[in-house]
């Protein structure tokens, strides 16, 4: 299906899926952001093998860059998610720590 279509169309679909991580990745989405991203290596194999010109065609050039802004804006929203995750979870240790602390110094005696 996709091996017989154009360079140009495998591109513009690759543009679309990275389009689609964008979005679900902003709505924090992860398990669609992962399928797309599934996809979207799974049509890279298919692209690899097409050699029509397009990449290097002006149009092409300029549709790679979208892409390559896109990547850009994808590193960037994960390493905003990594890092609040990161924080969260050191949180989490500082509650679980206090809360530990708080219950070893209880006076268990009645």
């Amino acid at each position: 299906m996709e091996g017989s279509l154009s360079g140009k169309s495998l591109w513009q679909n690759y543009h679309f899926l990275t389009k689609e991580m964008i979005k679900f990745l902003s709505r924090k989405d992860m398990e669609l952001f992962n399928e797309l991203m599934n996809q979207r290596e799974r049509l890279q194999i298919v692209i690899d093998q097409v050699d029509d010109g397009f990449k290097v065609s002006l149009e092409g050039r300029a549709l790679l860059t979208e892409i390559n802004e896109d990547n850009l804006k994808i590193i960037e929203n994960l390493q905003v998610l990594r890092g609040k995750s990161k924080q969260q979870h050191q949180v989490s240790q500082a509650y679980n720590a206090a809360s530990t602390t708080a219950v070893s110094q209880m006076n268990w005696k009645r």
